[in-house]
């Protein structure tokens, strides 16, 4: 296999296990923007499709709840004033 190549989907993993995904969450649920930022550079370097997956749903879950959390914030301010 050259360098850089993806391998095929039967060579793959099987993904994170139970401990690495429940520090994800706890994570994703405590800091989500540093969440945000290592599940995006574990990602740039992952090769295992099933693992790059997980990492961009982690993404896409912490980048949610900042989302949710901004939303939360500036409704309680407009509520407040």
């Amino acid at each position: 296999m050259e360098g850089g190549a993806t391998p095929p989907v039967e060579d793959a993993g099987t993904g994170y296990g139970g401990a690495p995904v429940a520090g994800a969450v706890l994570a994703t649920l405590f800091f989500p923007f540093i969440a945000l930022i290592a599940a995006l550079l574990l990602q740039g370097g992952q090769v295992d499709p099933r693992k790059k997956a997980q990492l961009r749903t982690w993404a896409w879950a912490s980048g949610s709840w900042l989302i949710i959390g901004a939303a939360v914030s500036v409704i309680l301010a407009l509520v407040t004033l």
